[in-house]
């Protein structure tokens, strides 16, 4: 008797393997991948077996289907609702098919119960965010000179394109073409004074200024070409002085008093004034792209207001020391700069 239990067991355990396999099977079967979902509720439609789609897909149209299937999954599910006359499902399925595609446009394929039902919402792009980095180019205007020598000499600005530019922006449409916004922005400006006396000496003065910039702007859509749209800008803003410092060297080439002056760096913010203003003209080309742009941008921003201003802690210093006084000068900038826009829509019902 023990004998033939014993034998059993085996038997016994490969029959629950068995069993244990086909549940698998089974529940799996009865699952299935997304992708057979669709292709399920497809034939279901075309069988007029419509009642079974939405439960089908519901739970993949969340977070399993690609692109392409989720396309073809709402426009399935909408045509269905509409069928069954369930016009309340079939609008917040439109909805929804629109927040995840904002940018979609109709084809020649789509059932006219989906295009009708389409058509009866709008998309409208309430916030264009976008950030961009380059370069600045800065150079100065009426600039009034005030030397320290009496004697003759040559004095000589120079800039040049290495100085950094980060921003970020938020515009708003208000008309197909217009936009207006505004922006926040970080740049670092550098210009050097080079002063030659012939007779004795030769001074040079590197500034270096911190700044933070605060734009208000439109910008106009020129006609598009393929996916390109030319468009200009123009606009106002201010600068936040965040910081300037300088660096000054005085060589000295008389014969009797052969000797170079040199120092750390100064710092002469209190020597400029604390906030300018700007006029802004550019202009651009951005490349569409899903849900936003690329862009390439150009623009120039001129100062309104004179930088220097009297008093500073190390006005003595440049101008005993080294024989450099500040001049009374604009300050503006040529800046180049490459960005990305994101768009964000709003999709909603129109209005009856």
């Amino acid at each position: 008797m023990k004998t033939r239990k014993l034998t059993r067991i085996p038997f016994l355990l490969l029959f629950l393997v068995i069993l244990c396999f086909n549940n698998t099977r089974l529940r799996a079967q009865e699952t299935g991948t997304c992708a057979e979902k669709l292709k399920s509720a497809e034939t279901y439609f075309s069988k007029g077996q419509v009642d079974l789609i939405p439960d089908l897909l519901a739970e993949c149209l969340k977070s399993g289907f690609k692109k392409e299937e989720a396309l073809t999954a709402y426009k399935l599910l909408i045509q269905t609702l509409l069928l069954n006359d369930q016009l309340k499902e079939a609008d917040s399925s439109m909805l929804s098919f629109l927040k995840d595609n904002p940018e979609y446009q109709l084809s020649p394929t789509d059932h006219s119960s989906f295009v009708y039902l389409y058509n009866s919402f709008t998309v409208k792009p309430i916030l264009l965010l976008s950030v961009r980095a380059g370069l600045n180019y800065p150079f100065l205007t009426f600039v009034q000179e005030h030397p320290t020598s009496g004697q003759p000499g040559k004095s000589v600005y120079k800039t040049d394109a290495g100085n950094f530019f980060l921003s970020v922006e938020g515009k708003f449409k208000i008309a197909p073409k217009l936009e207006v916004g505004f922006g926040l922005g970080y740049s670092q400006i550098k210009f050097t004074n080079s002063v030659d006396y012939y007779e004795w000496g030769k001074v040079q003065y590197i500034e270096t200024q911190q700044r933070l910039e605060m734009p208000v702007f439109i910008s106009y859509d020129l006609p598009s070409f393929a996916k390109f749209t030319p468009f200009l800008r123009a606009g106002v803003g201010a600068t936040l002085n965040l910081s300037s410092s300088a660096d000054a060297t005085l060589n000295m080439t008389d014969r009797n008093n052969p000797y170079t002056r040199s120092g750390g760096t100064l710092n002469v913010k209190d020597s400029r004034i604390p906030i300018d203003f700007f006029g802004q003209a550019g202009f651009g080309l951005k490349y569409k792209i899903p849900r936003g742009f690329i862009f390439l941008e150009a623009r120039g921003n001129f100062g309104i207001l004179d930088q220097n201003k009297t008093g500073g802690k190390n006005i003595n210093t440049l101008e005993m020391f080294y024989l450099w006084s500040s001049p009374g000068f604009r300050l503006n900038t040529l800046n180049l700069n490459l960005g990305y826009t994101y768009i964000f829509y709003k999709p909603s019902k129109k209005k009856a």
